[in-house]
């Protein structure tokens, strides 16, 4: 199956915002010009996360079973340039993208938002599970309560949390056992000899 343009250009931004590039801005070029249908402009801090951000976009699209058809600039690392057919990366260092500024030359069109890692949703813990049903339910048929009781600890969990409560014990007593035997000889030697 072919991946998409818009599929490859996701698969692309996620693999750059993996690699902690910064100020990542994606441009619809299709009624610009020919060469391609998306650009992305992107930043890396050195000349080694450039280089580094480059190639795992590339190795993004090769899972993927995409070929890129070209890497320009990965010698400098101060812009490399990423050629996927339908997707063109630019990775630049921020001086050079300040210099060349990519973004008035292509931006003609509305800003796309490139797809990023989203944020992992929390897991529900035991009393969210339970408050939920409860405040769904008519008053009449269930009390609610006004707060959910906290999740306890079972299991292993419960073991090293224990664990690491005697643990901790057990320090601060050795801590004390230390300092008085120390506290005892700095007082017997600033005592004065009885006369």
């Amino acid at each position: 199956m072919a991946v998409t343009p818009r599929k490859l250009l996701d698969i692309v931004t996620v693999a750059l915002d993996d690699g902690k590039a910064e100020d990542i801005k994606v441009f619809d070029v299709r009624k610009l010009t020919s060469i391609a249908d998306f650009m992305v402009v992107a930043s890396g801090r050195s000349s080694r996360q450039v280089k580094a951000l480059a190639e795992r976009a590339a190795d993004a699209a090769r899972k993927r079973k995409v070929k890129p058809l070209g890497m320009e600039g990965e010698q400098t690392s101060e812009w490399v340039l990423l050629d996927l057919g339908d997707v063109i990366v630019h990775v630049m260092q921020p001086e050079s993208r300040a210099h060349y500024q990519l973004e008035k030359l292509w931006d003609a069109g509305p800003p796309i938002t490139p797809v990023l890692n989203p944020p992992k949703a929390k897991p529900k813990t035991r009393a969210r599970a339970e408050a939920a049903p409860a405040a769904s339910a008519t008053p009449a048929a269930a009390p609610t309560r006004a707060r959910a009781k906290p999740a306890t600890t079972t299991g292993p969990a419960k073991k090293v949390v224990a664990k690491k409560a005697v643990a901790k014990k057990a320090v601060a007593k050795k801590a004390v056992a230390t300092k008085a035997p120390a506290a005892a000889k700095r007082q017997r030697a600033t005592a004065k000899p009885a006369a």
